[in-house]
């Protein structure tokens, strides 16, 4: 299957070195509750101690990692009590963000909306798949799809915490991404979500969002053997 490239790359772009740091989060390379030495963090991601110490406060405010000490960054760890807070705040906001983006949203979002769409589908992994590229490519389908419907919101810090909470869940689906697929249940959802939406049904998105993300943390709780990591998927 074709692999797009990560949300934060452009054909016209680089990614920046927070932008590559993040994505080593979220993909779990940078495994939760480890420790990286500053020092290595300069020769990987950065060219200043400034862009460095900004990133620090960055991912900080992300809630992805923290300063450890003066010279080390630490990596949230995640549980299950972290993910169900997580989920509980992400619900009630990118369910407002939903709903008032199906109420000012014109032409072009509707556009948006549909082939955000039409990509998230196309990509759907096949068994024959390498399961974490397919995984992870998919992951990059989603969180366009899941900007697009919220990206006619008129409130621009609505979107931007929607789209932090976001990645945060993303980060614990990805950690589990290589051990079990793309639910089909996830796959439905995405399509009851995506009629009531271009129906302009506002209320009824919004709960079918509810729902969804609701229903893919509670698949992700069940993943969790400790405070972590994951364990094998059930």
């Amino acid at each position: 299957m074709k692999i797009l490239p990560t949300p934060w790359h452009t054909a016209s772009s680089q990614p920046s070195g927070y932008d590559q740091l993040v994505e080593e989060i979220l993909s779990g390379h940078l495994a939760p509750g480890s420790k990286i030495e500053l020092v290595e963090l300069m020769r990987r991601f950065f060219q200043t101690t400034t862009d460095l110490r900004q990133a620090i406060v960055r991912l900080a405010n992300e809630g992805l990692a923290h300063q450890d000490g003066p010279a080390a960054l630490r990596i949230s760890p995640v549980s299950v009590v972290d993910l169900e807070e997580l989920t509980a705040t992400r619900v009630f906001i990118e369910r407002e963000a939903l709903v008032r983006s199906i109420q000012t949203g014109g032409t072009a979002w509707e556009t948006a909306v549909m082939e955000s769409y039409a990509v998230l589908v196309e990509g759907e992994p096949s068994a024959s798949d390498d399961l974490r590229a397919a995984v992870d490519a998919w992951e990059q389908r989603n969180h366009l799809f899941h900007t697009a419907l919220i990206s006619a919101c008129p409130i621009r810090r609505l979107r931007d915490i929607s789209d932090n909470f976001y990645r945060q869940h993303e980060r614990y689906r990805r950690l589990l991404g290589g051990r079990r697929p793309v639910s089909p249940a996830a796959i439905l959802e995405h399509q009851a979500l995506y009629k009531a939406v271009i129906a302009r049904e506002a209320e009824r998105a919004g709960d079918l969002l509810v729902d969804h993300i609701r229903n893919s943390a509670a698949s992700l709780a069940d993943g969790i053997a400790d405070g972590s990591w994951f364990g094998s998927a059930v």
